[in-house]
């Protein structure tokens, strides 16, 4: 068969490609996904379909696929037993809201105009609220340290940590109330003149 050579190739990037998701992960579904891939690979050459543009969009969506099982894997071990990394993480959830604010009411250029020609954007009055959803999420990666029990199956206190999250959950309910009521005002009851 003349895909055979390519066939065989494809599987062997596949199989190097499948090592770097997570040694669980990877024991668990590897040799399926290595199984599926074979099976398509072949159904692909049969059937004379593109073989190269399969094996390219099937590398693309599993490297996607690792990058987020490694994400998964090493955030819930790595946020849980450290909690200055935590803290940080979390603390840095507020970046987006905070950056937002700062282009919109000083109408930096060219970030300004580069935000407005995004009709998705520039039209949705909810923005501003859901950006100020990262807050709550912030706090949530600061107390995973918290949450988690040591060897002694006590949970430990954390002072950064309770920080974070305290400072977190503020700004999120001083900003959500005032900016709700502003968008309840303006935009739900209509008020001339609101802003």
């Amino acid at each position: 068969m003349a895909y055979e050579h390519s066939i065989r190739r494809y599987r062997n990037w596949y199989a190097k490609l499948l090592r770097l998701y997570p040694q669980p992960y990877r024991e668990r579904f590897g040799e399926g996904m290595e199984q599926t891939f074979n099976d398509l690979c072949r159904e692909y050459a049969n059937e004379e379909q593109g073989l190269f543009s399969f094996a390219l969009w099937t590398f693309v969506e599993t490297f996607g696929g690792i990058i987020r099982e490694n994400l998964n894997y090493n955030r819930m071990k790595n946020l849980s037993t450290k909690p200055a990394l935590a803290a940080t993480i979390g603390f840095l959830f507020a970046i987006p809201f905070l950056i937002m604010n700062f282009i919109i009411a000083l109408r930096l250029e060219p970030f300004y105009s580069f935000i407005g020609s995004f009709p998705a954007i520039r039209n949705a009055t909810l923005t501003p609220l859901v950006l100020l959803l990262l807050f709550p999420i912030g706090a949530y990666i600061a107390a995973l340290p918290m949450l988690r029990k040591d060897t002694n199956g006590k949970r430990r206190m954390l002072v950064a940590n309770s920080i974070v999250i305290v400072i977190m959950l503020a700004v999120f309910v001083v900003l959500f109330t005032a900016l709700g009521e502003d968008f309840y005002r303006c935009d739900i009851l209509g008020i001339k003149n609101c802003d």
